[in-house]
């Protein structure tokens, strides 16, 4: 498993646990597994690397819909466009072992623990991971701007008390402790998903390294302001309808809520070129037509 799906997946857990519906997402989870065992149409098209991971992870979602608890969708349609196609029933497969877990865990004491020890690359995989679910739950593009601002204030101001960093980082304190001190001090100052990820922080092992970790923070805030805008590419400008049903089609496909920006390109002739930060879907007839010649002139 991904340690990306793995830091997702905690977000995810920690929501439902909070909210006291993780025994509804664990039920849910073994439904889907259940039919993901029995159903060898599903897991074909599931591994089935040929197919856009994003086109199978929207038809599991469609499939999911209404059936399962939201969160459940999440867990499970995540990993099918990260992981290899191939990977994804051990992926699920995994992804319930961690749940019921979690659910074993809460049932006992209810402490939050610290994750297995991991290299450096690892830990920043799953804060990314754990981000994502974040920055997914976040509908105002402004929040996103706050946290940038709020993450760069506190790695300003740790980098500059080594008192801080020592608190945080100690050893001898356990991580209730050090995440009640982290609260103490930020939790009238930033918002709480800006609080969310420095505990998430904590908890993955770059507590020695939290300048370096929440400088980290900095820049996926910096990277979802430009997943949150689509640039458009269109022949002639789109309607209010239009407009409508192709955001929500990009905000699934992102998981996010996504602004347009249209731009009027005579060259697109038909169809539409879209943007949406690194990731480009290029349907004009323009392109459509150069593939087309492009087949055409290669040799026999």
């Amino acid at each position: 498993m991904l340690e990306l799906v793995r830091g997702y997946a905690a977000a995810v857990l920690d929501e439902v646990e909070a909210s006291g519906t993780l025994a509804e997402v664990v039920s849910g989870l073994t439904a889907f597994r259940g039919l993901l065992v029995a159903s060898e149409p599903l897991r074909l098209a599931l591994t089935d690397g040929s197919i856009p991971s994003s086109d199978r992870s929207a038809v599991l979602s469609d499939l999911l819909e209404g059936k399962v608890p939201s969160e459940v969708v999440a867990l499970v349609t995540f990993p099918v466009v990260y992981e290899r196609a191939a990977e994804i029933p051990k992926t699920c497969e995994r992804l319930f072992e961690i749940a019921e877990i979690r659910a074993a865990r809460v049932a006992i004491d209810g402490v939050v623990e610290a994750e297995s020890p991991m290299g450096r690359a690892g830990a920043l995989e799953r804060l990314r991971g754990f981000a994502e679910r974040v920055f997914e739950r976040i509908s105002d593009p402004r929040v996103v701007d706050t946290m940038e601002d709020e993450f760069f204030r506190v790695a300003r101001i740790t980098e500059q008390s080594p008192e801080l960093k020592s608190a945080l980082a100690s050893a001898e304190m356990g991580l209730s402790v050090r995440l009640a001190v982290l609260h103490d001090l930020l939790a009238e100052k930033v918002r709480p998903e800006t609080l969310e990820l420095l505990g998430y922080v904590l908890r993955c092992g770059r507590s020695r390294d939290l300048v370096g970790a929440v400088n980290y923070l900095v820049e996926l805030a910096a990277a979802e302001r430009g997943r949150r805008v689509a640039d458009i590419r269109a022949a002639v400008e789109l309607d209010a309808d239009e407009r409508t049903r192709l955001a929500d089609a990009l905000g699934r496909r992102t998981r996010r809520t996504v602004e347009l920006r249209v731009v009027i390109d005579p060259s697109v002739i038909g169809g539409l070129g879209v943007s949406v930060g690194d990731t480009i879907i290029d349907g004009t007839i323009r392109h459509r037509l150069d593939l087309l010649r492009e087949t055409i002139l290669q040799p026999s």
